[in-house]
């Protein structure tokens, strides 16, 4: 019998699990494979020009030979092949800029989309999604570098909107995984297309553009619709419902005046028009719930036009129509079992809360007393049981009003404290976070507590960049403070860590244990914390934190090649020292896994 709650969700016997001893291999792989670029790039311009020739080209024959060779795991084997295409434009790239024709040039481009076509000889997506990605730059290159963007626009979109349909069409068919991808590509290239058809005014319509903003978005409702498809049908059916939206503020704007009542009509226009989407898709699509998705949208459209009534013309007042929002909004959420109900409650609730915080600092000139409204939002939310992407929300607003608390207001006299102040901050809430972690892992909001954490790892990357690069705080007269804030704090959520699963005394804790005090040794606190999430998300199966996880690991070692505070020799040693320490621990945890298989 297996408890329906997980019980040691931020164990370090999670670090047992094999797949996740394989995603920590990759990663080591990963941290090693990063020093290396950090030297090369570091001394790039020195490098004769064969050599820099020959890199990318070695890397692109390594990643294929390995996907030849490397095909028991069919993920391990596109991934190689996604890669081997990034390789192929790297090198391409490296010529143009040793020949000095130009790393941007259109002809580089369509090479590279040619030459990734043999690479289709085996179905892959990454293959096919950059293939896509490339043909649809080198087109845009060719007319931006012939000189004709500006006097062909519309021989642009044409070519766009027919290779958009070539490669959707072999999507569809054969890579049916990216058609949510193609939703949106679609209905952004309709909607750009109705701004240039909206953009000269009534008088001057051209009516092309009208023609390229539907064409595309129709072909994919009638073959969804075909397919059975009543996500897709819906989705697409709200994004060319958006696109006409464009029009309709148009036409408002030329036929209302700007009041009160020209906002009232204009929200009602929107709302309607949405709703008619929504009834037919009812009528086409009765058996499923997905027909409601377009009046959801036009519910969020509505309210946030409304909303500018309380942010424009009521001033002081909009604070209480603010609460007044709130409330029905309160009631709905409790009471509402539809999803337009709940949707309209939602916009309301977010519209209502801006014009009370907005309107409460203008008038006490106050950003703490904002933030104390804002826990009370984040308080009311959570009971109130919300959907946890309201909650994320409500959660990141109150991060960026604590921090702007810290940055505006009179807690901090010097400008060099900053960084230690907000980082203190970050360091407190992923401190306080792991105290409480028993209560929130078994509620709800797990899922929305976790993702607040990445944006605090998120929020210190990003810290540490600018500090160094640009805002220049990372010198303190405190070294104290320093020493406690940047090491001390992190120490202290390393071992409450550790000791979460007190009854637990797997030597994998050690283990761990060494890790964290190596890394934070050596400044890399926020990759400790990515590879526990990593640990927990792929236990639990939590795609989405895994995904988040992933991304930004890759995006904090990116940021920390332009972290200027540190030399390139100094964090190559440091991350070939991170990952070799990584791939050593996932070395000794596979063969006590090992072993223990073997005893039992």
């Amino acid at each position: 019998m297996h408890s329906s709650k997980p019980k040691h969700e931020f164990s370090t016997r999670l670090f047992r699990h094999v797949q996740v001893i394989q995603y920590l291999q990759v990663i080591g792989l990963a941290l090693i494979a990063a020093s290396f670029l950090y030297l090369v790039a570091a001394n790039w311009l020195m490098l004769p020009k064969f050599i820099q020739l020959a890199i990318p080209i070695l890397l692109l024959v390594l990643s294929a030979a390995a996907s030849v060779y490397l095909t028991k795991h069919t993920w391990i084997r596109q991934s190689l092949d996604a890669l081997s295409g990034l390789f192929l434009g790297l090198s391409l790239a490296v010529i143009g800029q040793v020949y000095q024709t130009g790393a941007d040039s259109y002809l580089l481009f369509l090479v590279w989309a040619l030459l990734l076509l043999p690479w289709l000889y085996r179905p892959n997506i990454g293959v096919f999604a950059l293939l896509c990605i490339v043909s649809q730059l080198a087109l845009f290159l060719y007319f931006k570098q012939s000189y004709l963007m500006s006097e062909h626009s519309l021989l642009y979109l044409l070519c766009m909107n027919v290779l958009t349909a070539f490669f959707l069409t072999f999507s569809l068919k054969y890579y049916s995984a990216l058609r949510f991808l193609f939703i949106a590509f679609v209905t952004v290239m309709s909607m750009y297309s109705m701004f240039l058809f909206c953009g000269n005014g009534v008088e001057q319509y051209q009516w092309q553009y009208l023609l390229l903003s539907i064409v595309l978005p129709i072909y994919l409702i009638l073959y969804f619709y075909l397919q059975h498809r009543a996500l897709e049908t819906s989705l697409q059916a709200a994004g060319l419902a958006a696109s006409f939206s464009i029009l309709i503020f148009q036409w408002a704007e030329h036929i209302l005046s700007d009041s009160i009542v020209g906002i009232l009509v204009l929200a009602l226009l929107i709302f309607a028009w949405f709703a008619v989407i929504s009834l037919a898709l009812m009528k086409f699509l009765p058996q499923t719930k997905f027909a409601v998705i377009p009046l959801a949208i036009g519910a969020w459209l509505a309210g946030i036009i409304l909303s500018s009534l309380l942010l424009t013309y009521w001033k002081a007042f909009s604070i209480v129509m603010g609460l007044i929002f709130i409330t029905i909004a309160w009631w709905l959420i409790r009471r509402a079992q539809s999803i337009f109900s709940r949707q309209f409650a939602y916009c309301l609730w977010v519209c209502g809360q801006s014009a009370v915080l907005i309107h409460s600092e203008m008038l006490t000139q106050s950003i703490a007393f904002i933030l104390i409204l804002q826990i009370g939002f984040i308080l009311l939310c959570l009971s109130s049981r919300m959907h946890w992407f309201i909650a994320l929300i409500q959660l990141i607003a109150g991060y960026g009003l604590a921090v702007a608390t810290i940055c505006f207001g009179d807690l901090i006299q010097a400008e060099e404290n900053l960084f230690l102040a907000v980082t203190g901050l970050n360091h407190l809430l992923l401190i306080i976070l792991l105290i409480t972690a028993a209560y929130w892992l078994q509620s709800m909001y797990r899922k929305t507590v976790v993702l607040w954490m990445l944006f605090i790892v998120l929020a210190s990357v990003v810290l540490q960049t600018l500090s160094n690069n640009f805002l220049y705080f990372e010198q303190s007269n405190s070294p104290v403070a320093f020493l406690f804030i940047v090491y001390i704090l992190p120490v202290i959520w390393l071992c409450l860590y550790i000791t979460y699963d007190q009854k637990y005394l797997g030597g994998e804790k050690w283990l761990l244990l060494l890790l964290g005090m190596v890394l934070i040794a050596l400044g890399y606190f926020e990759i400790f914390l990515l590879l526990v999430l990593i640990s927990w998300a792929q236990v639990y199966q939590q795609t989405l934190v895994k995904a988040l996880s992933i991304v930004l690991f890759i995006f904090s070692l990116w940021m920390l090649y332009y972290n200027l505070g540190l030399s390139f020799l100094l964090k190559s040693l440091t991350i070939l020292l991170s990952g070799v320490l990584l791939l050593g621990i996932t070395w000794v945890l596979s063969k006590v896994n090992v072993k223990q298989v073997g005893g039992a």
